[in-house]
């Protein structure tokens, strides 16, 4: 005889991230009664996928969760791991968010009344509501050809680091230079390690410029507020890397080129690999100069908007290390031998891809997102958020996630009060 429960409930809310909570709170200032499950604790994705050094890359002011806004001391400071996972248990506590803790959902069934959700434990919960806010960007991508690379040598996703001492010694591949690559590249060869950093597409974000940060000119700009509508193509700002800096160390510029200068070694994306050896791409020169472009371009924008707008601004007085234009020195490699490199771990920073294989639901297109209109699916009851450009540039973000639960949370009462 079966020893599971099963239970009901109104409302639904898987994850307790930002997005889960953010929608959470507008159902509870409607007195809305509803139920948030949490596979670990409040804040999960954050603690258990974010390395120890990490920071936002925007600043405190743009941390916006409805209710709740950053009132600290330092407005044009970087949340670090801890204090971000601390700002989200703190909301949680701050409008008594209903989460339960420890609970696996593994399935979504449609049925006549609703949703069944299968949890780990073999509980069952039925909901004539449920909010999918399960993260932003869903499960590690590795590239399959890592499985035919010798055994020996320790593969992690970039999701799964944590700092330099937890990897054995020897030097270490960093796969891939967008925010999160570069910037644990840069911890790494902080920390002495040897590091080679396989370059990609992304480009370099200037810190502050002319004064201010530069997320502070991109809101400003009205960067923050594109959404599905106004860019020429969604799937590239869904899907493209971002581009790198830092809010570590009261907040930095990253440059590869300098890194290069200091001991690291710059190498060409790598397309494929088998046993100790990686292929690479030769335009690693190219490559380089797309990076260095991004924040000219950039750059180029805010002088036009603030010529335009008659912004009283000082001219950039941010200067880049003399030099770096001269490094990498040489011609690019077509491969890399991992042992005789001395490489004894990779660190795949690639990306992430959506795995929604779990709701038993025709619910998901191209490259496995789901398919929606800022959060509401054609199943009556079942909502997404939290999804990176679900709607807009900030759908994932603090400073812009509570809109999209707002209008969530709306419908939801409009359909499930």
């Amino acid at each position: 005889m079966s020893d599971n429960r099963t239970e009901s409930h109104n409302i639904v809310i898987i994850g307790a991230g930002s997005a889960g909570l953010a929608t959470s709170y507008f159902l509870k200032e409607q007195k809305i009664k509803h139920l948030i499950l949490e596979r670990g604790n409040v804040g999960n994705t954050w603690d258990a996928e974010r390395w120890d050094g990490f920071y936002l890359v925007n600043p405190n002011w743009a941390v916006r969760l409805p209710g709740f806004h950053y009132v600290g001391t330092e407005p044009e400071g970087y949340l670090s791991k801890l204090e971000t996972i601390r700002y989200l248990r703190d909301y949680a506590k701050h409008f008594d968010a209903p989460v339960r803790s420890g609970v696996d959902v593994v399935s979504i069934n449609r049925v006549d009344t609703g949703y069944l959700l299968k949890l780990a434990s073999g509980d069952v919960i039925e909901a004539q509501c449920v909010v999918v806010a399960t993260g932003a960007f869903g499960v590690p991508r590795i590239p399959d050809y890592s499985n035919a690379l010798q055994d020996s040598i320790t593969q992690i996703h970039s999701s799964a680091y944590k700092n330099p001492e937890s990897l054995s010694e020897g030097a270490v591949l960093v796969v891939g230079s967008g925010q999160s690559g570069a910037q644990i590249a840069e911890e790494l060869l902080d920390a002495g390690r040897s590091v080679y950093l396989s370059v990609g597409s992304a480009g370099r974000r200037p810190r502050r410029y002319r004064g201010r940060d530069s997320s502070w000119w991109n809101y400003t700009m009205g960067s923050f507020d594109k959404t599905i509508d106004n860019v020429e193509s969604v799937d590239d700002a869904r899907y493209s890397s971002s581009a790198h800096t830092s809010g570590a160390e009261g907040g930095h510029n990253i440059y590869l080129r300098y890194m290069a200068k200091q001991g690291m070694t710059l190498i060409g994306s790598v397309t494929d690999g088998e046993y100790d050896t990686v292929t690479l791409r030769t335009d690693l020169v190219n490559i380089l100069k797309a990076v260095d472009d991004h924040p000219v371009e950039w750059k180029k924008n805010v002088d036009v908007y603030i010529e335009k707008h008659g912004i009283q601004a000082p001219l950039d007085d941010v200067v880049d290390p003399p030099g770096i234009e001269e490094w990498p020195k040489g011609d690019a490699p077509d491969s890399l031998n991992l042992i005789e490199a001395g490489i004894t771990s990779i660190i795949w920073s690639t990306g992430f891809k959506y795995d929604f294989n779990w709701i038993n639901l025709p619910i998901t297109g191209e490259y496995n997102f789901p398919i929606q209109k800022r959060g509401v699916t054609m199943y009556p009851g079942l909502y997404f958020m939290g999804l990176q450009w679900m709607y807009g540039s900030k759908s994932a973000q603090f400073i812009g996630v509570g809109e999209d639960a707002e209008y969530v949370a709306g419908h939801v009462a409009d359909n499930f009060r």
